[in-house]
């Protein structure tokens, strides 16, 4: 009889979030900053506005100094920066006394002079949004000929903070003009992560940039990279078996909590694939009315998962072959739930691809599964993954027949392993993904779903074919189904 591959209810510890830097690890770092001006300081950016400042603000600054800050925000978020007052002394092509604003991936500014002032280029009441999660500020005073202070020019205050940030839209940044010219605003997506995509009926006019066909504005929309983890895994290995995950492996992973632990694979930015049976599961005698369903993901252990916190699930979907009543027919066997909000892409949080061609599914390809299953009887806290090969049709039918089991091995589903290795796959498995690199497009794609088997440690274990359900999962995703 076949066991869905979901275990009991998990003694889950309330999630909860790292506390903010408190008010004495602020003075510390103002005093750093305050008292070190020539050294690079770290600030972190917290939810409330805070104050930065040139040394000794608002009293004139002296010459021939200059300070770097860096501003960091937690993972998922962006600094955000305005200057509230900013006197700095003019300078033609900003030559002299200056404020340069840098983050990864974009072209720094570089600010000076006064408000109307001829000289200079003051950045005003403008928004600095950093692309990635940091911001570098760095002051830089011209050495003076004098040895008192020669000039009454106060420096800078600024306010920073964290910000949210959908990096589905693109992010604009202004860039520097020569002169008095003034700065572009220049969109992008936040790579690797995102790539540039046209918006509805647009037309490509060049790399990167999207003319509307209507009034030709340009337009940019950010759509998320699927398949390509910045820490890919070592395909080059040989050994079978399970092995721990690093950090950013399998970035579409996810950790279910509905009935009891499965997994899942992240689809885009708001969608997670999974079983249907972790939802409904197979010979349930009572079911909870309205059971709340959990999703977490963002590392290989559990507890920092808990840490970063449940997805509030907005929708679920079954797919409308799955029959709960059916005990050994594990056909349609695939669900998605929709997420209340976008999630924002990184190194650890990454969706899968979805299968195009039958190539896939070669018997003797090797792909890997990945999960947070029992093993070897014990219940795991760190995602394990093992590599193993897409079986024959006929060599799990034979198998299967040899036990005479009753289930259904439908043209719905394929069969992965090797009679003479022991599968790694266990209960808590369930939803889990079997990805396989596609050569041709240069991603991995999810195959199969982690769906039924005949024990742990015997034998094949029988996935969801992806494949056979494309259509349905595109239908559902564009609200179509």
């Amino acid at each position: 009889m076949p066991r869905p591959r979901v275990w009991g209810k998990y003694p889950w510890r309330s999630p909860h979030s790292t506390d903010c830097p408190g008010a004495m690890w602020w003075l510390l770092l103002w005093g750093v900053l305050q008292a070190c001006p020539t050294r690079g300081s770290l600030l972190l950016a917290q939810e409330l506005p805070q104050q930065l400042t040139s040394p000794g603000y608002p009293e004139p600054y002296r010459k021939g100094q200059e300070s770097s800050t860096e501003i960091k925000a937690p993972e998922g978020f962006a600094v955000s920066l305005v200057f509230q007052d900013f006197d700095l002394e003019p300078s033609q092509d900003c030559a002299g006394d200056s404020v340069t604003i840098s983050a990864s991936g974009s072209d720094p500014s570089q600010f000076c002079g006064q408000q109307g002032s001829p000289l200079g280029r003051p950045p005003g009441q403008r928004e600095f949004i950093s692309s990635g999660r940091s911001l570098r500020l760095t002051f830089h005073t011209q050495p003076s000929s004098e040895n008192k202070t020669a000039h009454l020019h106060k420096g800078f205050l600024a306010l920073y903070q964290t910000v949210a940030v959908n990096y589905s839209q693109p992010i604009s940044e202004a860039i520097s003009a020569p002169g008095d010219n003034p700065a572009k605003v220049q969109n992008h997506c936040q790579e690797p992560y995102y790539q540039a995509a046209a918006a509805g009926a647009l037309t490509c006019a060049t790399p990167g940039t999207w003319k509307d066909r209507q009034d030709g504005e340009e337009v940019l929309q950010c759509m998320p990279v699927c398949g390509r983890p910045v820490t890919p895994i070592a395909q080059n290995q040989t050994t079978l078996g399970s092995s721990r995950a690093k950090l950013g492996n399998f970035p579409w992973q996810a950790f279910t909590s509905i009935h009891g632990r499965g997994g899942g694979a992240l689809l885009g930015d708001r969608w997670i694939l999974t079983a249907a049976h972790t939802i409904y599961p197979k010979d349930s005698v009572s079911l909870k009315k309205n059971q709340s369903v959990n999703v977490f993901l963002g590392h290989t252990a559990i507890d920092e998962m808990l840490k970063l916190g449940n997805h509030p699930v907005h929708r679920v979907v079954v797919h409308p072959d799955y029959r709960q009543n059916e005990s050994h027919n594990f056909s349609g066997d695939i669900a998605l739930l929709e997420l209340q909000h976008s999630i924002p892409l990184g190194p650890n949080v990454l969706p899968v691809c979805l299968p195009d061609n039958e190539t896939l599914y070669r018997s003797g390809l090797l792909g890997y599964v990945s999960g947070f299953g029992m093993e070897m009887g014990w219940l795991t806290t760190e995602l394990k993954y093992s590599r193993l090969p897409v079986a024959s049709r006929e060599a799990c039918n034979a198998w299967l027949q040899k036990r005479q089991r009753p289930e259904v091995f439908s043209d719905n589903m394929f069969c992965v392993g090797d009679e003479t290795q022991r599968p790694s796959v266990c209960q808590g498995d369930s939803g889990s993904v079997y990805v396989v690199w596609d050569d041709h497009a240069h991603h991995w794609v999810a195959t199969g779903i982690v769906s039924w088997g005949i024990g742990c440690g015997e034998g094949y274990d029988f996935y969801t074919k992806v494949l056979s359900y494309v259509d349905w999962i595109k239908g559902v995703m564009n609200g179509k189904n």
